[in-house]
């Protein structure tokens, strides 16, 4: 077998990275991916879906899915953008920031034994590397 090129093996590395946090959230009813769409709200105090999309780093079509489904679940809520009435801007709910706050435990217990196994010196070095990476290539 060929050997991964250098982005195939750096996606392949971090999808299981993220899968046993993944398992954790998905078993308390919140995917990953809802996970960070909430973390992301909870900061900026609400965005227009074009810069959640950039945040999150997805595809508007799978974006506007996942939040159909969290509105659905009344996890977040949209409000009409009042500087364009053809956007609409996305808000966290009182049930979604109650949800954060006790998915945000998991998240931090899960980064509790990945710095305890490697240690907060590397985990900080890791970052450090990957967020240069991502500006190198961008």
């Amino acid at each position: 077998m060929a050997e991964r090129s250098l982005n195939d093996h750096l996606s392949h590395l971090l999808a299981q990275a993220n899968r046993h946090l993944s398992r954790q959230l998905t078993a308390e009813g919140v995917s990953l991916d809802q996970w960070r769409l909430m973390k992301v709200l909870s900061e900026s105090g609400g965005l227009p879906m074009g810069k959640l999309a950039e945040e999150l780093a997805l595809n508007l079509p799978t974006l506007t899915k996942l939040v159909d489904r969290m509105v659905q679940d009344a996890l977040v809520y949209r409000v009409p953008d009042p500087s364009d009435r053809r956007k609409v801007r996305m808000f966290l709910s009182d049930k979604g920031a109650s949800m954060l706050a006790s998915q945000n435990k998991r998240v931090e217990e899960h980064e509790a034994k990945v710095e305890d196994n490697y240690g907060n010196e590397d985990a900080q070095r890791l970052k450090a590397m990957l967020e240069s990476f991502i500006k190198q290539i961008v």
